[in-house]
């Protein structure tokens, strides 16, 4: 079975477990919410997939240009990995919250209103491309590029695990380890949660470069600004598409400077992409989610070209996000 499918099955499957607690405990969670975060999810996955095998590659190719052997005992090896990999994932964190250019990748996991399991599917593949780069650079000091692919796989199921409510405080553990209250107030779009708490698994990166913060103030998830069309395709190109508006309104050099200046840098104005009522019913659902599995396992098999893979996989996707109906009423109506 492709490892790439047992992941997605084990990650449905923890949030499936969340959901019958959440149940239980008589906690509300939105449907559209989660539908936009799993189709979110879904687009990811099939451009991701592609780019797992040009992150072997560029790891591989980096090696020859290492200054530095790798050292150590196998257990000495894979802690200082762990650790750097931790140390990366902030460096790379923080510069998707203070440049527009890697925040409108890293926006859509914010956009959720809500916090449980689901968020983690709420992910850009541009953000996975660019992760590949930043851990690259541990090539160069030694640590091997199995090291670096295992370590990341432990701190993304150590991540994934944070975004939920219904862990308990851990009071006093934030002092070393990000818990999941720690990692609540970043998804907080309150003006004192901002530009807060980046870390991974440890806190002490953010004890060192300022960006540590505990209070009791009640978080309020989300963006500062909703995004009004809520369907992963609108969601996913949004700020992207505002990025490239601004070369069109703006002089030459500000609108280049905004690629790289933080999201509170951006002017107000949003493009207008399309708006589209969406209402979503839990068949039609099930029935895109199945349309998808099957793209998403003939990409990963040789004897299935890519185009009917993608073809099936975003054809799944359409019908979960409830736009193909929509979208042709909606034209009708205009017209």
């Amino acid at each position: 079975m492709n490892p790439d499918l047992i992941i997605l099955c084990v990650a449905l499957s923890l949030f499936g477990i969340e959901l019958i607690f959440l149940k239980i405990k008589k906690r509300e969670i939105s449907l559209d919410q989660t539908v936009l975060n799993l189709g979110l999810g879904m687009i990811e996955r099939l451009i991701g997939i592609l780019t797992i095998n040009f992150g072997l590659y560029f790891f591989t190719f980096l090696i020859p240009w290492r200054f530095i052997d790798p050292f150590g005992p196998p257990w000495l090896a894979f802690v200082i990995a762990f650790v750097a990999v931790d140390l990366m994932w902030y460096v790379y964190h923080r510069l998707s919250h203070r440049v527009s250019m890697i925040w409108a990748a890293h926006m859509i996991h914010h956009q959720s209103k809500e916090y449980n399991f689901s968020v983690n599917f709420a992910i850009s593949p541009l953000g996975f491309v660019a992760r590949i780069f930043v851990y690259g650079t541990l090539i160069f000091f030694g640590i091997t590029p199995e090291n670096i692919i295992i370590a990341n796989a432990v701190n993304a199921l150590y991540q994934y695990l944070l975004h939920s409510e219904l862990w308990p405080e851990f009071k006093g553990w934030e002092r070393i380890f990000v818990t999941p209250k720690f990692h609540q107030l970043h998804h907080s779009s309150v003006n004192e949660h901002l530009d807060v708490n980046y870390g991974g698994v440890f806190t002490i990166w953010d004890r060192i470069f300022r960006s540590y913060r505990i209070d009791d103030i009640p978080v309020v998830y989300g963006l500062t600004k909703e995004i009004e069309q809520q369907d992963p395709f609108h969601t996913q190109a949004l700020f992207f598409l505002k990025l490239i508006h601004n070369f069109r309104k703006l002089p030459f050099r500000r609108a280049l400077a905004l690629l790289f200046l933080g999201p509170e840098a951006q002017t107000s104005e949003m493009p207008r992409i399309y708006k589209v009522p969406i209402k979503h019913n839990i068949p039609r659902i099930i029935f895109g989610f199945l349309i998808f599995i099957v793209g998403y396992i003939f990409l990963s098999r040789e004897e299935y070209p890519d185009w009917l893979s993608f073809t099936i996989g975003f054809f799944g996707i359409f019908i979960i996000s409830g736009l193909i109906l929509k979208y042709r009423h909606n034209y009708k109506e205009e017209v």
